[in-house]
């Protein structure tokens, strides 16, 4: 095995969530079919790491968690300074759920125009 390449998150909107995802978090397409509803996204491209974006077809549903009680897949994205980036996220419109410092690391939660809960986290500063 190489490593982990790429998280896939079923969105019913593809275009709603592909806008957010690229405008507003910066993300930059790696690949997409919009045809199919299909795109793969990624924030470092030497990383190798992506999301995929699958729009459903008609009658699929997307189950989602609430990062509490109701579990799902839940990427986490690391950033270097969670203070800066939740400011910068802040003025692009993006509502942050909680931030919160653990003596280990920092995370912020947001969820995606289709509910899908993600975190930003640093690990703690020396």
């Amino acid at each position: 095995m190489k490593g982990l390449k790429m998280v896939v998150l079923p969105v019913k909107d593809w275009e709603k969530a592909r806008k957010w995802y690229t405008e507003k978090l910066g993300f930059e397409p790696v690949y997409e079919a919009p045809d199919d509803r299909w795109g793969e996204y990624t924030l470092d491209e030497d990383s190798g790491a992506t999301i995929g974006l699958w729009g459903l077809p008609e009658g699929y549903n997307v189950v989602r968690g609430d990062g509490l009680k109701n579990i799902a897949p839940q990427p986490y994205i690391q950033v270097d300074d969670l203070e800066a980036t939740v400011d910068e996220l802040t003025k692009r419109g993006i509502q942050f759920e909680q931030v919160l410092s653990e003596e280990e690391f920092r995370t912020a939660r947001i969820l995606d125009p289709e509910g899908h809960v993600l975190y930003l986290y640093e690990y703690a500063r020396e």
